[in-house]
């Protein structure tokens, strides 16, 4: 007998610094900055392998124009710059299964704003330095 599961969006919370993202115009996407091992293989064939401690991620979020919580982006963006009170608190947690990525974030790059005549994405890009993360289902 095969098993059914059902997957839900609407069970994926995402944070920064409490606020919930939810107004997205396309599909958030986390990115781990390299790789678990680092691997040498010498001339005799021997292999050697590096552990690395990678706790960098980055985040893409395609966030709607008329989002309000643009304002709220670019006000701790503009913060963190002025003042460095960055990082903030983050976390994405699915509900659907075991995912689960929490830590420290700031924002890298607000993306470009297009004022054209159609309502495109606007690309948050976050840097993300995790404290746990469980890449599970």
């Amino acid at each position: 007998m095969s098993m059914f599961r059902t997957y839900d969006h609407t069970k994926v919370n995402i944070s920064l610094n409490g606020v919930a993202l939810t107004d997205f115009n396309g599909d958030p996407t986390v990115t781990k900055e390299g790789p678990e091992f680092e691997v040498v293989e010498g001339s005799n064939g021997a292999v050697e392998r590096s552990r690395m401690v990678r706790n960098l991620y980055t985040v893409n979020l395609p966030m709607m124009q008329t989002s309000p919580q643009l304002n709220a982006i670019e006000t701790m963006r503009q913060a963190d710059e002025r003042t460095g009170v960055g990082p903030y608190p983050f976390a994405i947690t699915d509900l659907n299964g075991a995912y689960v990525l929490m830590g420290v974030a700031w924002v890298q790059s607000m993306g470009d704003a297009v004022k054209g005549r159609q309502a495109q994405p606007r690309n948050i890009v976050l840097q993300v330095k995790a404290e746990a993360a469980f890449e599970g289902a």
